[in-house]
């Protein structure tokens, strides 16, 4: 197994990366229905939480934080902890974390299933592609708090994500307090990757034991606000790329 970090931990290795940048005055904050948007050096999306959790209200900061730095407060607040608050900041540090230069195009899915072919691979969270990703893999486990038929419930995790070559979660389990167990669960020797426009590029985290970072920058930001403030989510969201970041030395 991996060694034991605790969320607080994994959340520090992520405020350290954006604190060690220059910090950025917050110019907006748009949250849709799916997801938080805020523009500062870039423009930085995050899944929200209530979208993600059946019966969570909605939460908006009731001022918005004057730069990146003072919005990771919220990330670091454990009454934030599993609400848009924590989305809020995630979207903060996104906007300013920079693309790593040797960053590749494309959409994480197809590096899960490129990587993942003819091996055991448990996904964390019932995906659009999961479908198209089992044809792939050899077993496919997927472990859903509300398990659709052929899932299996998130309480497993503990018994089936030893057993897998290869592990994809989400960027919000870093919102939900859920990463650091789950990554403390994985083998040595499985890939993790994590997936999704929460998925911040901040190399502590690859330190902390995940091996590829599948996020989305934000070309036209007009384009994905509009979108955003008309609801959409991250699946039909115009003006984003995405694109992946593995770990250096991972063959892909």
């Amino acid at each position: 197994m991996r060694r034991q970090l605790s969320q607080a931990e994994v959340l520090a290795a992520v405020v350290d990366d954006v604190l060690a940048l220059p910090d950025r005055p917050i110019d907006s904050l748009t949250m849709g229905t799916c997801l938080a948007a805020v523009a500062s050096h870039g423009l930085g999306l995050a899944s929200l939480v209530s979208h993600i959790v059946p019966g969570l209200a909605p939460a908006r900061p009731k001022n918005v934080p004057a730069t990146v730095h003072e919005a990771l407060r919220l990330l670091a607040d454990p009454a934030t902890d599993g609400t848009d608050l924590a989305s809020v900041a995630m979207a903060a540090a996104n906007s300013l974390l920079p693309l790593p230069e040797d960053v590749r195009d494309g959409a994480g899915q197809d590096l899960l299933t490129s990587l993942g072919r003819g091996k055991d691979v448990a996904v964390v969270g019932h995906f659009p592609f999961t479908a198209s990703l089992r044809e792939a893999c050899r077993t496919l486990w997927v472990l859903e708090k509300r398990p659709r038929p052929g899932d299996l419930p998130a309480e497993m995790a503990g018994e089936i994500l030893p057993r897998a070559d290869m592990v994809a979660v989400t960027g919000t389990t870093l919102l939900n307090g859920s990463l650091a167990g789950l990554l403390s669960a994985c083998r040595e020797d499985a890939v993790v990757i994590m997936l999704g426009p929460t998925t911040p590029f901040a190399p502590g985290l690859v330190r902390c034991g995940i091996d590829v970072l599948a996020g989305c920058v934000v070309p036209d930001p007009e384009a994905a606000l509009a979108g955003i403030r008309a609801g959409s989510c991250f699946k039909g969201l115009s003006g984003v790329r995405q694109c992946s970041w593995p770990r250096p030395g991972l063959t892909v």
